[in-house]
């Protein structure tokens, strides 16, 4: 695992960005999957600035969103693929034809969620995969619990996760409660994962996973320190801990 502390948030978003286009550029059919939240939308702004002053060519990519509110619509301000479209994919080159996520608003979820994860086998896998952590050390939907699901899943979201995202509402009553996430198989499948972390408000969860000596459960992203493959960018801020 490869640890990289910024100075700042542009700088974390920066460096995220300079990985994510590496990938591209080598790659330029590369199935990319992309979080939403605040964390990554400073490496959005850089990956467009990339494709804008630098020619970053999206034209061949794929790229999925990791999960989706159970019963948004894709076109729901508040949902993910709005997200994605909104912060980056209107901004880019990219075919959104080649652009995909979980299917939250099918009457049959279970077989939904099937069909998300045939989905990626179809398109060869994730080639890179950009996470960020929640503060109680989530990754994608994956919640703390005694047991985690490989597969694409129904995930109820807790309390806090509920909280943290009511940001985006205009109440927290608002918020959905659950999920349809991708499971922890294909973020483990990925051939490559950068995982973005900034502030205070994440300095502890970033201690916690970075000074683990074991996997838990109850902090699902300590098994992401199994992966060959894995850059952590935190700023200063959110690594204050690590020391």
């Amino acid at each position: 695992m490869k640890i990289i502390v910024t100075k700042d948030y542009k700088e974390m978003s920066s460096q995220a960005a300079a990985l994510i286009a590496k990938e591209i550029k080598e790659n330029p059919q590369a199935l990319l999957a992309l979080s939403t939240g605040s964390s990554p939308m400073g490496t959005y702004e850089e990956m467009i600035r990339l494709h804008k002053e630098e020619g970053l060519d999206f034209r061949q990519i794929r790229s999925l969103n990791m999960d989706e509110y159970i019963g948004l619509d894709k076109n729901h301000p508040q949902g993910y693929n709005y997200f994605m479209n909104h912060y980056l994919y209107q901004h880019v080159n990219i075919d959104t034809k080649n652009t995909f996520g979980p299917d939250a608003v099918n009457q049959n979820l279970n077989q939904a969620a099937l069909d998300f994860d045939q989905k990626i086998k179809d398109e060869g896998g994730i080639d890179l995969i950009l996470l960020g952590i929640g503060r109680d050390g989530h990754i994608a939907f994956n919640m703390p619990s005694n047991e985690l699901s490989l597969a694409t899943h129904i995930q109820k979201l807790s309390k806090a996760t509920i909280k943290d995202n009511s940001r985006f509402f205009d109440d927290v009553n608002q918020v959905p409660v659950e999920a349809m996430t991708i499971g922890i198989e294909n973020i483990f499948k990925s051939k490559k994962i950068v995982l973005v972390a900034s502030g205070d408000s994440k300095s502890e969860i970033i201690a916690k996973f970075i000074h683990s000596e074991t996997l838990r459960t109850d902090v699902p992203a300590t098994l992401l320190k199994l992966h060959k493959d894995i850059t952590v960018i935190v700023d200063k801020a959110a690594a204050q801990d690590l020391s």
